[in-house]
């Protein structure tokens, strides 16, 4: 019995990490999540919560769990179980970059720092992590900080050059002559 238990258990995650990734397919940016998204994200909450404890208490399983909630605009929620995620699995990327996501959009920008610079700190030399660490400096007016770390996502990948163009978050910054500075290709 327990072996058909644990069998279930994976098609419940599977159907989960599935949902999760069709949602994201759904989503347009920083738009509000579109209802076909909301059923998609809600369908993996479902699917996550009706695992026994000890299974969705699990680093990756809070993984997933915290990105449903953050996906829906459930930030709050989404905090416990990324932070689970990180705790256990401190190398996550992408549990660190979903605590920073939400709170940032909880309104709590030196939590979402703080968390940013704990997962460079475990995971050091991710470009992203530098990125949207940059990011969230920018916005609080650490310049020096937001052009430092910046730097150093260009430099882990010059891809993230081009991506400050478009970024919003460094509007705050954007005609600081270290930004520019930061930016600029030279040949």
């Amino acid at each position: 019995m327990a072996d058909i238990d644990s069998l279930l258990q994976q098609f419940a995650l599977r159907r989960a990490a599935g949902y999760l990734e069709l949602g994201e397919l759904l989503l347009e940016g920083d738009e509000p999540v579109a209802p076909s998204a909301r059923r998609v994200f809600e369908r993996a909450v479902a699917e996550l919560a009706g695992l026994p404890a000890e299974v969705r208490d699990s680093p990756g399983v809070s993984l997933l769990q915290g990105m449903a909630f953050r996906s829906l605009g459930r930030w709050e929620e989404a905090l416990e179980p990324l932070a689970r995620t990180v705790a256990a699995e401190p190398g996550r990327v992408e549990a660190w970059l979903g605590l920073g996501w939400c709170l940032k959009r909880l309104g709590r920008l030196s939590d979402a720092i703080a968390a940013l610079e704990a997962g460079l700190a475990a995971a050091p030399e991710r470009p992203i992590l530098c990125y949207n660490l940059a990011c969230y400096h920018s916005l609080a007016g650490n310049v020096s900080a937001a052009v430092e770390q910046l730097g150093r996502a260009i430099a882990l990948d010059d891809r993230y050059r081009d991506m400050t163009g478009t970024e919003t978050d460094f509007d705050p910054i954007r005609s600081d002559p270290r930004f520019v500075a930061a930016v600029q290709v030279t040949a």
